[in-house]
């Protein structure tokens, strides 16, 4: 039995995701599901069900006298019915997490997969609705009017024609007015466009929900900056102080710097082993079984390996989603016109959310690299500065860890709303 989609099927989630990007769960129904309506609650549904406060399991007594149903959405072709689901665990030392379905042997049939996905609604109130992703496929159109727009969807709707109008809208002066263009202020001069205040946020830059990523060069996209931990490591043994930790991190590797005399500078991009991508000897590893990824050092005059620094792959994870929940990646060219920069924005692609899994795996292939960016005194106070250490992606690899981009299309006023034009609210 094949439970990941068919090629068919991972359309229709694709489609549902363009409506409502919000959490799911795949089951694929065998003939035994089907006969004792007996159902695997497994981690990924309990999660979703917890998070909404539709059940918690733990707090379930066993057997299935003490579930809890729920009265849900089944969203047909042509029709959507009431169908209700029971939460409970078995009677059992384990007390097995398991879940039914209302007249199973009626409704699906075997190899069926379905997509059980949970939002909450405008009252507040949580809502679960079940899509057959295999037969009987509802349209576009239905699935909107039943579950409605998530707000990344409709902010995305609310911003569209002030995207076009400045994607038809030629050169605009850099914001932040006369002098030579830093690398930021193609997205800042974008970001006044879109009223939008600058900030370091740690949230998508538009209502938290999508992120802007503006560039004119080909350079790597940076992804989000954080910090690491240090705990255990060289630099705590030498910073007693948590907050200077990042700049005695520069003082105890870095080199001598030519543009700030008595400084240590640390400008490298670090990649895993088989692509370290500097000479200092610092590279990523990917802990699975501590779940972290170390920032290695390998000294060349002892061979000896020390880890320098590590992000646990819970904090990777959280800071990747906060700040990717959507985002448009925007393309400029620049020029000079009276002495000011000019920036023009022409291609426009819209991500949803990243895979962290496949963050990991670009990690171990050097295409997500880290980038040290700083100075600092060789002793006494710490002076200088950190230009924001951050995780970075080659722009070729973005459809791999964010799924597919779709290109906005600007063409003509009559193509504004193009896969969009039958959005309503």
């Amino acid at each position: 039995m094949i439970f990941s989609p068919y090629a068919d099927e991972a359309d229709v989630i694709k489609k549902i995701q363009k409506i409502r990007n919000g959490d799911y769960v795949l089951l694929r129904l065998t003939p035994t599901m089907i006969e004792k309506n007996n159902l695997d609650a497994n981690e990924l549904l309990r999660e979703m069900l917890y998070k909404y406060q539709i059940v918690d399991y733990d707090s379930v007594e066993h057997g299935g006298n003490n579930g809890v149903e729920f009265r849900s959405q089944m969203i047909h072709s042509n029709r959507v019915d009431p169908m209700k689901l029971k939460f409970y665990r078995v009677n059992n030392i384990r007390g097995d997490r398991r879940f039914s379905i209302e007249t199973i042997k009626k409704r699906f049939h075997e190899g069926d997969l379905l997509y059980i996905s949970a939002y909450t609604k405008q009252d507040g109130k949580p809502e679960i609705f079940v899509i057959n992703l295999t037969r009987e496929v509802p349209s576009e159109e239905l699935i909107q009017a039943t579950v409605g727009y998530d707000l990344i969807t409709q902010k995305f709707i609310e911003i569209r024609p002030l995207l076009a109008e400045i994607v038809h809208g030629g050169f605009y002066n850099n914001s932040k007015g006369r002098g030579p263009a830093a690398p930021k202020d193609v997205g800042d001069t974008l970001e006044s466009l879109l009223k939008i205040s600058t900030n370091n946020s740690t949230r998508a830059d538009i209502s938290g929900l999508i992120e802007l990523k503006a560039k004119e060069a080909k350079t790597l996209d940076t992804l989000f900056t954080l910090r690491p931990n240090f705990e255990g490591t060289e630099v705590a043994q030498y910073e007693a102080n948590d907050r200077n930790r990042v700049s005695a991190f520069a003082r105890l590797y870095g080199y001598e710097s030519e543009k700030h005399p008595g400084c240590k500078s640390l400008y490298i991009t670090v990649g895993s082993a088989d692509y370290p991508q500097n000479g200092q000897g610092f590279y990523l590893e990917v802990d699975e079984i501590n779940a972290k990824v170390s920032l290695m050092r390998m000294d060349s005059q002892t061979g000896k390996r020390e880890e320098t620094a590590y992000w646990t792959f819970e904090n990777l994870k959280k800071q990747l989603m906060e700040k990717h929940p959507a985002t448009l990646w925007i393309k400029a060219v620049k020029r000079v016109q009276d002495g000011i920069v000019q920036f023009k924005y022409t291609n426009i692609e819209f991500s949803r959310t990243p895979q962290f899994m496949t963050f990991l795996s670009l990690i171990k292939t050097g295409i997500i690299t880290y980038d040290w960016r700083g100075y600092t005194s060789k002793k006494g106070k710490y002076t200088g500065k950190n230009h924001g250490n951050a995780w970075r992606i080659k722009p070729a690899a973005r459809a791999e860890l964010f799924g597919e981009l779709e290109t906005i299309e600007f063409d003509t006023d009559a193509k504004i709303l193009d896969s969009y034009s039958s959005l309503h609210f």
